[in-house]
């Protein structure tokens, strides 16, 4: 999977970048409901289509939270398609109840079940390679075409807006790939950290569902004037604060405290 999920990375920037994840919640729903179109008019063509769409929008969202996702298991024959279908509905609808709490009005409880959401897009892929598999669709092996035709047809479709875990600052963090990191907007020279996080939204994203959804932490690259880093302790109210350096890059990894 961690081959995929790269695939439509590289995808999805060559496109612009990631939507909101409530607009790519809301294309995953809508995908789900053409599929179950596809089955109830018997339309082959049509199904893989949404088939291979919804596996493309659920891995967008498992990119946009950092989550490696596991490879999908084959399929069980003896199970009848409908049911199949409706464990894609039970499942999507469970993580449109996760993403209306992590960035909806869905109040975030305390007691969320960490890991929930990965479960859940995995649940998605595993009912979309069940479905696949009663056509013979071989989901892995169209996903290359897929990712080439929509990297040609779809460039400059959509307007897209700036996601945590396409700016430059995680990009370029080396250890990005030892952990699940998101990163800051670029800083302007001379900008104090104050001025920063009023601009920076995300990083209030990252501390509302980081300890719940498993984030390592949130990079920054700072201006070269530089940051306190007791002052981004006093900014932000139960935070692990580090400073590291990798060549000429400067980082600044805010962690929530446990």
């Amino acid at each position: 999977m961690r081959e995929i999920q790269q695939q439509v990375d590289q995808m999805i920037i060559h496109l612009g970048g990631y939507w909101r994840p409530l607009s790519g919640l809301a294309r995953l729903l809508e995908e789900v409901g053409e599929v179950g179109a596809a089955l109830y008019e018997d339309d082959r063509t049509a199904l893989v289509e949404e088939l291979l769409d919804v596996f493309v929008i659920s891995t967008c969202l498992a990119n946009q939270y950092a989550i490696a996702l596991e490879a999908p298991t084959s399929h069980d024959c003896d199970v009848p398609v409908h049911v199949t279908y409706y464990a894609l509905v039970r499942e999507s609808g469970e993580v449109a109840r996760i993403l209306n709490a992590y960035e909806g009005d869905k109040k975030l409880k305390a007691t969320a079940t960490p890991g929930a959401l990965q479960m859940h897009l995995q649940g998605v892929q595993q009912a979309v390679f069940s479905i696949a598999g009663t056509i013979g669709l071989d989901v892995n092996a169209s996903i290359g075409a897929l990712v080439e035709a929509k990297s040609s047809r779809d460039f400059g479709r959509f307007d897209h807006t700036p996601d945590p875990i396409t700016e430059n600052s995680v990009r370029t963090y080396p250890r990005r790939v030892e952990g699940r990191y998101w990163g800051g907007i670029e800083a302007k020279e001379n900008e104090t950290f104050d001025r920063y996080i009023e601009r920076e939204y995300n990083l209030r994203r990252f501390l509302k569902i980081a300890s719940v959804e498993g984030l390592d932490g949130f990079v920054l690259c700072p201006p070269i004037s530089g940051w306190n880093l007791s002052t981004i302790k006093q900014e932000l109210s139960n935070v692990k604060v580090t400073e590291e350096k990798y060549g000429n890059g400067n980082y600044i990894i805010i962690r929530q405290s446990n």
